[in-house]
């Protein structure tokens, strides 16, 4: 299973690539704009990246532009009706890996996708370390002491969204926005509930717990500075 970020305005064509992509038995994201996808890729990791062309807030060329420049190297699949030679050479010299004009099959979505897959990374993920805890984004897994956790979805995406920004403080409201993008019926009580889901998972008993409460400011995840 991969995961895969969609970045399409279409909303029918952004359902047909999740669905065909899902029927796979990847994990696909959605997102409408290219602003949402900037702000994801500073947070999370993916396998693949299908990213739209045309996009009414911020192009999706301008997307790959400002995600290579920040040093992203996940391979990236430009969706786009334009045709000529010289809009394929741009969206290659800017970054991209491939290049599908619409219309198109999904079976040659598919095979594009699988040879995306197939290619070596040049930067492997990294696994994120806070105490004992260990998280690998590639596979989603979880472990502590050597023990593999079990974890809810959006517990999951909460603990790797501190993981990946240690000692800084983030209010309920931003947690939301960031972690819960996508679902219009969360709230700060979701947020909330997750934090004590979260805490039950991998606090230890005898311990301080790893999610701080910063009063009137919000939450953050205390890591120690790795000893150099």
């Amino acid at each position: 299973m991969a995961k895969i970020l969609v970045v399409e305005d279409d909303s029918d064509l952004a359902e047909v690539l999740k669905i065909t992509l899902s029927n796979k038995g990847h994990s696909v994201k959605v997102l409408s704009g290219g602003k949402d996808a900037l702000d994801v890729l500073r947070v999370y990791k993916y396998d693949v990246i299908i990213l739209d062309w045309m996009m009414p807030d911020v192009s999706g060329v301008d997307v790959l532009k400002n995600y290579r420049e920040a040093g992203g190297k996940t391979p990236v699949l430009m969706l786009t009706a334009k045709t000529t030679i010289d809009d394929k050479e741009k969206a290659l010299d800017l970054g991209a890996d491939d290049y599908l004009t619409k219309p198109f099959h999904a079976r040659e979505l598919l095979a594009r996708t699988r040879a995306l897959l197939r290619r070596p990374q040049s930067m492997a993920q990294t696994i994120l370390h806070a105490g004992d805890l260990e998280l690998d984004p590639v596979s989603c897994t979880v472990v502590k002491a050597g023990k593999t956790l079990k974890l809810r979805p959006k517990v999951y995406s909460m603990l790797e969204f501190f993981m990946r920004h240690p000692n800084q403080v983030f209010s309920p409201e931003t947690i939301l926005e960031r972690v819960w993008m996508d679902d219009s019926s969360a709230s700060i009580d979701t947020v909330r509930t997750h934090i004590k889901l979260l805490r039950r998972s991998i606090d230890t008993a005898d311990q301080e717990s790893l999610i701080e409460n910063v009063r009137n400011r919000g939450y953050l995840m205390r890591i120690a500075e790795p000893v150099n």
